[in-house]
């Protein structure tokens, strides 16, 4: 006996339930994103105050202290810019191909046709690393480079104030 041919109604993709999965992946890499930022934004502060800790040695060793203390707050940068990267070259990828998804689903739902496209959401990732970095407009990543960039400043001044602390008579 041969199993009856699915039925066309058997194939048919649930867009709400697909649109619910792509939501749940998308907000996904979104949490990833924060706990990111917000974690590497903890560690920052965590060794700052290292820093404020070595810098609290008696005089005859300030020189060394603040030499070490500029040393720290370079580590910090080079650590903060690390992050950058992986936020920027693959996290923020992630998000932003989940997201397209996510928009070609809603988009295709408004049409009176069915759903055409198919599952895609890899494909879709996948072509966001195949963009080249900061292919969209910048205004779309203002607030992270914001982000981003204001506590690099912080750290750099830090290494930049230790350094004269350092290099001061004593």
């Amino acid at each position: 006996m041969s199993a009856a041919p699915a039925s066309s109604d058997d194939t048919k993709i649930d867009v709400q339930k697909l649109w619910a999965k792509y939501e749940d992946i998308a907000m996904h890499f979104n949490d990833l994103l924060m706990r990111l930022r917000s974690q590497s934004l903890a560690g920052i502060a965590a060794l700052s105050t290292i820093v404020g800790v070595l810098a609290k040695g008696d005089v005859a060793s300030m020189r060394v202290s603040w030499f070490v203390a500029a040393m720290i707050f370079v580590a910090m940068a080079l650590f903060w810019v690390a992050i950058w990267c992986l936020d920027f070259l693959y996290y923020n990828r992630l998000l932003r191909g989940a997201v397209s998804a996510l928009a070609q689903i809603e988009q295709e739902s408004r049409q009176p046709t069915s759903f055409k496209s198919g599952i895609n959401m890899s494909t879709l990732i996948e072509g966001e690393f195949s963009k080249p970095l900061m292919h969209e407009d910048v205004r779309h990543f203002r607030g992270v480079l914001l982000f981003y960039g204001i506590v690099l400043f912080a750290i750099v001044g830090g290494a930049l104030f230790c350094l004269s602390m350092h290099w001061q008579d004593p």
